[in-house]
């Protein structure tokens, strides 16, 4: 029985400090400004809306909100769409070298992404993408974690399948979009929560790119609003942090056991 209870013990202490830090914050962003600092126990205090409409009215949030949006999903969508050709070449049309290929694609996921800001701004302010969307995106298309999952589940899938639809007269692109995308939609899902989450989260990216007031994602809008209006107002700067946060927050959890699943059978695989 001990043997059973303790890693429960483990995981649900583990899971209490992961989770500590948010609940601090959201008691934070829901606090009067005069019971800001009376007493250090989260929600030991009365509630208030106040902090989100002080930020809701000095920060055009709608508008950073879409801005980081369209940037995560676009960069979502084009790493699945070349990690789904990519990987449909390494697994059923193996060019010549695909050893070395596959070394490429995990050594890009071994540099990590900050290495390359430097080159990557270059060349988006030589092609004068400053400030647009497609400067913030393009850069985030060389990542090759998407071909190398996909590759691991295209490994597990029956070749006999795709040799009965050539025999029917199916192409390329019938292979691809309407036999192996719709049997590894769980796992196209899983990878494109995964990257967009992780490019809603990116700031300093496009802090260098997109460092037009209009062009904000939300990160760097709340890293403006903590260096201007919000430098001693820990309410809103809390509230500003919450409500960049939350959406990625939710979707994770609506989507979490299928995230883990494919990430554990990608891993195994191959």
């Amino acid at each position: 029985m001990a043997k059973r209870l303790l890693p429960h013990l483990l995981l649900g202490f583990s899971a209490f400090l992961v989770l500590l830090p948010f609940a601090y914050q959201v008691s934070l962003s829901l606090t009067p400004p005069e019971a800001l600092f009376g007493s250090p126990w989260p929600f030991h205090h009365p509630l208030t809306l106040e902090n989100y409409r002080v930020v809701l009215e000095k920060l055009p949030v709608g508008r950073y909100t879409l801005n980081t949006f369209l940037f995560a999903l676009g960069s979502a969508l084009g790493q699945i769409l070349l990690g789904l050709l990519a990987a449909y070449a390494l697994v059923f049309r193996p060019p010549p070298w695909t050893g070395l290929f596959l070394g490429l694609f995990v050594l890009s996921m071994l540099v990590p992404f900050v290495v390359t800001y430097l080159p990557s701004y270059l060349l988006v302010a030589r092609l004068g993408l400053l400030n647009t969307l497609p400067g913030l995106i393009l850069p985030m298309l060389t990542a090759g974690y998407a071909a190398f999952l996909l590759r691991q589940h295209f490994l597990g899938f029956p070749r006999e399948i795709l040799e009965a639809a050539v025999v029917d007269g199916a192409g390329t692109r019938d292979l691809l979009f309407r036999i192996l995308v719709p049997a590894n939609l769980p796992t196209l899902l899983a990878l494109f929560i995964t990257l967009f989450i992780g490019a809603w989260n990116q700031f300093v990216w496009p802090l260098l790119v997109a460092n037009r007031p209009d062009m904000y994602v939300l990160t760097v809008a709340v890293q403006r609003f903590a260096g201007g209006e919000g430098a001693n107002a820990w309410g809103p700067l809390m509230a500003a942090s919450v409500l960049a946060t939350l959406p990625t927050l939710v979707l994770f959890l609506a989507f979490h056991r299928t995230i883990l699943q494919t990430l554990m059978e990608g891993g195994v695989r191959g």
